[in-house]
Parts: structure tokens; sequence; C-alpha cells
């Protein structure tokens, strides 16, 4: 529930603000879509390195768990986190939450889910209460809304306009 409450506040907040267009955090990048195509590609990479530790501790790579994967999952997660916040910043700040077609509303939906799940995940993963199947079920929603989110602005931006200079 509080994540569900974090994607709607930011929702919220998105379709109220009055878009400002720009960011200043956009240097060195020439446009503010492509800040946001090149972190937004590097969220995916680094979900995709969380996936693939996610599967290793999990055995399901048929590999042995070593010492360190956890601490690179936790550490690609939190750089996965951080990175998505320019890109979350601008599109909240600079764009707003917007509707006019069916990609764009998508996602708008998307990327504030994203927030939300991600904060359910950190509840999930910090609560002890919970069944096991909880921590691999919130992170799966959590990368399924990072691939989502990706795929309706990056990936489609690479495949309208090829990839920003």
């Amino acid at each position: 529930m509080i994540g569900a409450a974090v994607a709607v506040a930011l929702g919220v907040f998105g379709s109220v603000h009055e878009p400002t267009g720009e960011v200043p955090w956009q240097r060195p990048f020439p446009s503010i879509y492509a800040m946001k195509v090149w972190f937004s590609l590097g969220v995916l990479l680094l979900a995709a390195l969380q996936l693939c530790t996610a599967l290793w501790m999990y055995g399901r790579l048929g590999l042995r768990a070593r010492p360190w994967l956890g601490p690179v999952h936790r550490a690609s997660g939190y750089l996965a986190f951080v990175v998505s916040l320019p890109v979350a910043a601008a599109c909240l700040w600079a764009m707003g939450f917007q509707s006019y077609d069916a990609r764009v509303l998508t996602h708008s939906i998307l990327g504030t889910m994203v927030y939300g799940a991600f904060v359910a995940k950190v509840i999930v993963v910090h609560s002890r209460r919970l069944p096991g199947w909880a921590i691999p079920a919130v992170g799966g929603l959590l990368l399924a809304t990072v691939v989502g989110v990706t795929a309706s602005s990056a990936l489609w931006w690479i495949a309208t306009f090829g990839l920003p200079r």
C-alpha cells in the first residue's frame, strides 16, 4: 500500500505541476531527451545485472552463489536507483504527467510505478514477516516497470530517432 501511495503521489504531482520544459542538470548533454535516453539505458543495464545476480543468488542459473554476489546485487540496485533520479526528476519537473497518446500515458503511469515498486521492494527486503516468494515477486514487479518505462521512452526514442549525440 505504501508503494502504491508513492506512485499515486508522484502521478498527482506530475499532473498538477506546471512543466518547465527544461532542467539545469541536463548538461553536458545537448538536450533533455539525450540525457534521459542515456541515463535510462544505464538503468536498464543495471536492471539486467540485478536480474542476473538475483537469479544466481536464488540458484536459478545452476551456479554456486559466491560471497560477493549479495554486495554486487545491492550495489547495482542502489546505483540503478541513483542513476534513475535525474531522469525521473526531469520527467516530473520538465514534462509532467502527460496523456496525449497511449505511449506517453503508458510511460507516465509506468514511470510513477517504478518508484512505488522500489519502495515496496525496500519494505519487503527489510521485513521478516513476509513469505519467501514476496522478494522475487516485488523484485519482478520493479524489473517489469523499469523495462516498460524504458521501452516506452528511451528504446522508443532510439527506434524513432536513433541514438542521441
